[in-house]
């Protein structure tokens, strides 16, 4: 019988292992395949379910796909339920509620993301219900209510879905804004039963902090994205593909508050990030111009 002082440090390693992230520094990047949504809007949020992934395009079009080994199998095309001008629809999460229990999916989030009031309201976050065959449903929608004006162009959503928190990021000013930060808050993930509007406010924040506070290394100058959590590392794809602003993968961690890698992909990817989410322990990532793409961790 081994002794227990043994085992001590034995399961230590392995809860270690078990709560470990990927690495993506010096990952390849390879292209899964053209993305075929409707032409004339830009693909902007992502999120991915089991081996389904939704596409979304600017003002909120969606395009369901199948995950293949190296390809993507078309499903269907609609809009969503929250399609307007005023919807970015600039990232896209799944969450931890179904709307019925047999739902094919769980209830989908979308950033509005966008400096014009949708309905009245800015930094909202619609909550969907989708499926392979039936209309879209808006069955919630999530408001900030900013009146403190902590946050200036567009603020974007993504969920922590290990501890069930919605993160809510984006600039203090604008992209480009001389003196702008970017401000993260996490809140407790609302729940279908709070209603069909939920207003959130800065007093209930868990967190509020301007990341620049705590790692001057994240630039204030970027153009953001979007983002995913795996694990207790936020994934913030930045940049236009271009000289001045660059693809760059930021990981942030949302424990010791400070980046964990800096990934410069433009030599790579000399077009613009999109949304991110994790597949089967890669990183896809939604582009304008490269299509769907794979960053694979070292193992």
């Amino acid at each position: 019988m081994s002794s227990p002082k043994l085992l001590l440090p034995l399961l230590m390693l392995l809860l270690v292992i078990a709560c470990r992230t990927p690495d993506y520094t010096g990952a390849q990047v390879q292209k899964v395949d053209d993305l075929r949504g409707m032409p004339g809007q830009s693909y902007q949020g992502m999120a991915i379910w089991s081996d389904y992934l939704v596409s979304l395009q600017n003002t909120g079009q969606a395009t369901l796909y199948r995950l293949c080994a190296d390809s993507l199998q078309l499903l269907r095309q609609f809009p969503l339920a929250s399609r307007a001008k005023e919807n970015h629809a600039n990232v896209a999460f799944f969450g931890t509620e179904r709307y019925v229990q047999d739902d094919a999916f769980p209830l989908l989030y979308v950033s509005q993301c966008s400096r014009q009031r949708y309905n009245g309201m800015k930094d909202v976050c619609f909550v969907e219900r989708i499926s392979l065959t039936a209309p879209p449903q808006l069955v919630q929608t999530i408001v900030l209510d900013d009146d403190e004006g902590l946050f200036g162009y567009a603020l974007q959503w993504t969920i922590d879905r290990k501890r069930n928190h919605l993160i809510g990021y984006g600039n203090t000013i604008e992209n480009l804004g001389e003196g702008n930060r970017w401000r993260t808050m996490v809140f407790r993930m609302p729940r279908l039963a709070d209603g069909p509007i939920v207003h959130l406010h800065p007093r209930d924040a868990l967190e509020n902090y301007c990341i620049q506070d705590l790692d001057p290394r994240f630039p204030s100058n970027h153009i953001g994205q979007g983002a995913c959590v795996v694990g207790h590392r936020m994934y913030i794809p930045v940049g236009l593909g271009t000289a001045q602003q660059p693809s760059i993968l930021y990981v942030w961690n949302l424990h010791t508050h400070r980046l964990d890698h800096i990934l410069d992909l433009q030599s790579q990817v000399p077009h613009e990030f999109e949304d991110c989410d994790p597949y089967r322990g890669d990183l896809l990532i939604q582009t304008n111009g490269a299509g769907l793409l794979r960053l694979t961790p070292r193992r």
